[in-house]
């Protein structure tokens, strides 16, 4: 494609002949190949700017910037570079977006498994489904890495075109508040869009909660502008402040009143009854998926598909078909000379992991024991948030390491302790005990003292990490699963295979 038929759309000044081909798109000079449009992004800690020359000599034959270089290779100079590579990416993709009906999924949690439990559905009506998510991104057997929840505009519509090539017709992406504000899905043509909730999370980017409520909120009105589906949480306070701005949106909640809602439902032991209400009729859910926070994802998806126009039956039935979430409150058995349960789960918030325990506590008989930590170079102001969570809803916590980064592991720990107020400390070699909290900094260790010390009816959750399978130390990636971790623990223990 040519550079003309590529900035129709873009208020830009353009240095150099429009008809120079591009064959590519990048904005990472090191990936750079023959033929490529070199996007230099200005990022947190860099300046694409500083790399332009470097794409020129891997081969880059257009340069997208906002100031003019030194090279000898066309220019496309635009005041904002992530709007414009947005608009180009489209354009060199040939809009995919328009080709199939997107759903955008968005809030601070529950993101994923709204994007599975859409995509059970999608399949039951008969429909060919894909998704761009946190755990992967996939469709039609394949499966691809996730680097970033939402990918970069260029990656983005990449992916898309390949499902629109390959037949897909609705795809779920998790939409998260840093691609609205970097205008990743700027040119994405949402046919439906979902709020779950908004709690504290990524003020580390964002700063206040309005800032990150402003940046969910583009979600919508890209959604209003033009003419799609909005459907929202009402039970959450940021969804009805959403409501009250976009009033036309559907609404689920827990409580009577909204479009969406059960009628009755009960949360078993690693299940969830239901009876829901819609405006085109009852869907009857019973599912794998426990807690009442799970409830909350499976109304986000009945809504949706609803306003789709998928009927109740086909939305009950891929309710109900979907088996587990990567990660997401994820169990174990053990048997053996111990009896209890294990669950592994992606709750990295204060607000995650509080859902994560309440559901653990309905249907617990023995003591929680909690493992978890908080990661290194994010939002500090968290960590005794996560502390007092865990100290007020479990029997025993261990604090250990999440993906410290560049931070001192000891340090993040003793932020996270601010938190736990009114809990004893315990020593790591104390076996017999009923409550308080443990610092154990190697995750291994912390999770095989919690098996160590878990007796007949207790549960265990280890929190934070879900289906991530790395742990992240002075910027090494290492090997790390906590679910091999746990089972590993388990086996060691109980003397008998996990489920």
């Amino acid at each position: 494609m040519v550079i003309k038929d590529l900035i129709t759309e873009l208020d830009c000044e353009l240095l150099g002949s429009p008809e120079a081909e591009v064959t590519g798109i990048s904005y990472d000079s090191r990936k750079v190949e023959g033929g490529s449009l070199f996007a230099a992004i200005p990022g947190e800690h860099v300046d694409g700017h500083a790399f332009i020359k470097n794409a020129v000599d891997a081969g880059a034959t257009v340069v997208l910037a906002a100031r003019r270089s030194d090279v000898t290779v066309p220019q496309i100079i635009v005041k904002d570079i992530r709007a414009a590579l947005s608009k180009i990416s489209d354009a060199f993709y040939g809009s995919p977006s328009k080709r199939m009906t997107v759903v955008g999924v968005t809030g601070t949690n529950g993101k994923t498994t709204t994007a599975y439990l859409l995509e059970s559905v999608f399949k039951e009506a008969g429909v060919i489904p894909g998704v761009i998510g946190t755990v992967n991104y996939r469709y039609n057997g394949k499966v691809f890495d996730a680097p970033n929840t939402t990918p970069q505009a260029p990656d983005l519509h990449r992916i898309l075109k390949e499902m629109a090539d390959s037949g897909v017709t609705h795809c779920a992406i998790e939409v998260s508040s840093h691609s609205l504000e970097q205008k990743r899905v700027a040119d994405c043509a949402f046919s439906a869009g979902v709020f779950t909730n908004l709690t504290h999370d990524h003020l580390d980017y964002h700063k206040t909660m309005e800032e990150y409520f402003r940046c969910k909120s583009k979600l919508f009105k890209m959604l209003r502008d033009s003419a799609g589906i909005s459907v929202i949480n009402t039970d959450d306070e940021w969804g009805r402040v959403l409501k009250r701005d976009y009033p036309a949106s559907i609404t689920y909640s827990l409580k009577k009143g909204a479009d969406v809602h059960p009628l009755e439902y009960s949360l078993l032991d690693g299940a969830t009854e239901a009876l829901v209400v819609t405006p085109a009729g009852l869907v009857e859910v019973s599912s794998h998926l426990a807690g009442e926070y799970n409830l909350q994802n499976i109304l986000a998806a009945v809504s949706v598909a609803y306003g789709l126009g998928i009927s109740p039956s086909d939305i009950g039935k891929g309710v109900n078909s979907l088996a587990r979430v990567p990660g997401r409150l994820e169990k174990i058995e053990a048997n053996g000379r111990k009896n209890f349960r294990a669950y592994v789960d992606y709750a990295h918030t204060g607000d995650a992991l509080e859902r994560a325990l309440a559901a653990l506590r309905r249907i617990s008989s023995g003591r929680i024991i909690t493992v978890f930590g908080c990661g290194g170079n994010r939002d500090r102001l968290k960590r005794p948030k996560m502390g007092e969570v865990s100290a007020r809803l479990s029997n025993i916590s261990i604090i250990t390491s999440d993906n410290p980064r560049d931070e001192d592991p000891l340090e993040i720990i003793k932020e996270v302790e601010a938190g736990m107020k009114g809990v004893k400390r315990r020593s790591p070699e104390d076996t017999a005990v009923d409550n308080g909290y443990f610092v154990i900094p190697e995750r291994t260790e912390a999770i095989r003292k919690a098996v160590a010390i878990a007796g007949d009816g207790d549960t265990i959750l280890v929190a934070g990490k879900g289906h991530e399978d790395y742990q992240i130390v002075k910027g090494r990636k290492s090997h790390f699963n906590d679910f091999e971790e746990l089972n590993a623990a388990i086996k060691e223990f109980c003397r008998a295979d996990a489920v």
